[in-house]
C-alpha cells in the first residue's frame, strides 16, 4: 500500500490526499458498478466499463502497452467483437488516444500528420453539408475521424521514438501470422480448393489485406537476414495465406511490391537469391492440394467477370462523378449515388446489385469528394508513399503503404482499415523526422562551425528538453506525467 500510493498519485496528479482516496474510491466504484450492472441484467457492458477504466489507467502508467496492444488486435479484430459495442480494437485504439494525448496536450507534434492530411479530413468533415444522405456520411465519418486521429498519435510517438516502429511491425506480423494460421486451419478443415478467410463470414478480400503488411515487411526481414529463423516461417505462412485468400487484388499487389519496390532495392547478389527465396515460398505454398485449381479459377473468373463486376461498379462510378464532378456527392454516399437509373445509364448488364463500395480509391474519392477531394489525398498520400522517410526502417514502411495502396485499386480499405492508417501515422512520422533532419543539416552547412553544435539538436527529444534516448524511452513507456 505504501508503493500504490506514490504510484496513484503521480499517475493520477493529485494531491496526497486525494491520491489516498484514489484506490479504495476505484475499488468501491468496480463493486457498486458490479452491483448495480447484475440487478440491471447489463454485466457484459458493466465488465467492458470497468476493463476499460482499467486499461485507461493502464495507459496513463504505460501509454505504450495500449499502442502494442492496438497493433497486436488489428489483425484479429473480427474475432474481437463485444456485441454493440464494436470491436475491441476500436476501444483499445480510442484508449490509447485519450490516455496518451490528454497528458500532452499542447506539447503534440500533430503537425506530424501532413498539412494535406488534415485538408482531407477537413473536405471530408465538411461534404457533409451537401451530402446526398448527411445520416450516413456523419456514420462514416466517425470512424474516419478516430481513425486519422490515432494515426496523427502515432506520428507523434514514431517521432519521439523511431526505434519503435521495428517493434510495432514485428508485433503486427507475430499476430497477423496466428491469422494466417486460422485461414489455413479452415481450408485443410474441409474448404479445400475454395477461398478462404481466418473467420466464419470474414470477406476473404480483407483477411488478405490484413496479412498484407506482414508479408512485406517478414520478407523485408528475410532477405536481410534479420531474425531469418522467424522471418522465414512468417513469411511462408502469410504468403499462403494470401494465396488461399484467392484475392486477385492482394495478388496483383504483392507481385508489384516485390518487382517494383522489394527487389530493386538490393544488390545484384542480393536479387538472385531474393529471387530464389521467394519462387521457394511460393513453391512450397503451392504443394497445398487444391492451390493451382483455386489460383487458375480465380484467374480465369477475373477475364470473365470483370473481376467480380468491378468494371461495371467503376462505369457506374464515372456516372456519380460525372454528376458532381467538384464536389462529389458527399463521404461515404457513393452505395447511395448508386441508384438502378445511373446503372441503366450507364448500359451495365452483368453487374446490377447495388454496390457497397466503389472498390477502387481513385473513383470512390473523385465520387464522394469531387476533384478537389481526390487532388487533397493525392497531396497526402503520394509524397508518403514515393519519398522515403527518415531511418533504417523508413523504406518497409513505404512498401507498407505502397501495397495497400495498391490493393485499395481494387478494395475498400482506405475509409475503415486500421492497419491501412497505422502504416499512415508510422510513414507519417518518419517523414516528419526526415524533412526536420534535412533541415538541420542544412541550416549546419550554412552556419559557422562555432554556431554548429547550437543547430545539432535530436528532434525526438521530449517536451521537458532532456535529451538522453534512454531517459525519452522511459518518459514514453513510463509515467507521462513525469519530468514532462
Amino acid at each position: 500500500m505504501n508503493r500504490a500510493i506514490p504510484r496513484a498519485r503521480a499517475v493520477l496528479g493529485e494531491q496526497v490526499r486525494w491520491s489516498l482516496l484514489a484506490l479504495p474510491t476505484g475499488v468501491a466504484f468496480v463493486a457498486l458498478l458490479a452491483a448495480v450492472a447484475t440487478r440491471l441484467g447489463l454485466l457484459v457492458q458493466a465488465t467492458a466499463l470497468a476493463a476499460a477504466l482499467l486499461f485507461f489507467l493502464v495507459g496513463l502508467r504505460w501509454p505504450l502497452v495500449l499502442l502494442f496492444a492496438l497493433v497486436a488486435l488489428i489483425p484479429v479484430e473480427e474475432a474481437g467483437v463485444i456485441g454493440d459495442l464494436g470491436t475491441l480494437s476500436k476501444a483499445v485504439g480510442i484508449l490509447f488516444a485519450v490516455s496518451y494525448a490528454l497528458p500532452r496536450l499542447g506539447r503534440l507534434r500533430m503537425r506530424a500528420m501532413p498539412g494535406a492530411g488534415w485538408a482531407y479530413l477537413g473536405w471530408a468533415l465538411a461534404s457533409w453539408a451537401w451530402a446526398l444522405s448527411p445520416d450516413v456520411a456523419v456514420r462514416e465519418l466517425s470512424t474516419l475521424v478516430q481513425l486519422f486521429l490515432v494515426a496523427a498519435l502515432v506520428a507523434d510517438v514514431v517521432v519521439h521514438d523511431p526505434s519503435i516502429v521495428r517493434r510495432l511491425l514485428w508485433v503486427y506480423s507475430l499476430s497477423a501470422t496466428v491469422t494466417a494460421c486460422l485461414g489455413l486451419a479452415a481450408y485443410v478443415g474441409g474448404a479445400a480448393g475454395s477461398r478462404v478467410a481466418a473467420l466464419p463470414g470474414q470477406d476473404p478480400a480483407q483477411y488478405a489485406a490484413l496479412l498484407l503488411p506482414a508479408f512485406v515487411f517478414s520478407l523485408n526481414e528475410l532477405l536481410r537476414r534479420h531474425r531469418p529463423l522467424f522471418a522465414g516461417p512468417i513469411a511462408l505462412l502469410v504468403t499462403t495465406g494470401i494465396i488461399l485468400s484467392g484475392t486477385r487484388s492482394a495478388w496483383v499487389s504483392a507481385v508489384f511490391i516485390v518487382a517494383v519496390a522489394i527487389i530493386p532495392r538490393l544488390r545484384l547478389r542480393q536479387r538472385l537469391a531474393a529471387v530464389l527465396v521467394i519462387l521457394a515460398i511460393v513453391l512450397v505454398a503451392v504443394q497445398i492440394p487444391g492451390v493451382t485449381s483455386l489460383i487458375a479459377q480465380r484467374t480465369d473468373s477475373a477475364l470473365a467477370t470483370g473481376g467480380a463486376g468491378r468494371t461495371d461498379i467503376w462505369a457506374v462510378g464515372l456516372q456519380i462523378i460525372a454528376s458532381a464532378p467538384i464536389a462529389g456527392v458527399g463521404y461515404a454516399n457513393f452505395p447511395v449515388a448508386y441508384t438502378p437509373k445511373l446503372i441503366a445509364a450507364t448500359g451495365v448488364q452483368s453487374y446490377l446489385e447495388p454496390a457497397s463500395g466503389p472498390h477502387n480509391v481513385v473513383i470512390g474519392t473523385t465520387g464522394e469528394l469531387g476533384i478537389i477531394g481526390l487532388i487533397v489525398l493525392a497531396l497526402f498520400l503520394l509524397p508518403l508513399i514515393l519519398r522515403r522517410g527518415w531511418g533504417p526502417d523508413a523504406s518497409v514502411v513505404q512498401e507498407i503503404l505502397m501495397s495497400l495502396m495498391v490493393s485499395a485499386l481494387f478494395l475498400d480499405i482506405l475509409s475503415n482499415r486500421k492497419q491501412v492508417w497505422l502504416a499512415i501515422g508510422l510513414a507519417a512520422g518518419l517523414a516528419y523526422r526526415a524533412h526536420h533532419a534535412s533541415e538541420d543539416a542544412s541550416r549546419m552547412k550554412e552556419s559557422g562551425p562555432h554556431e554548429k553544435a547550437e543547430h545539432n539538436v535530436d528532434l525526438s527529444v521530449d517536451s521537458d528538453g532532456g535529451d538522453n534516448p534512454r531517459r525519452r524511452r522511459l518518459v514514453l513507456l513510463g509515467n507521462p506525467g513525469q519530468g514532462e
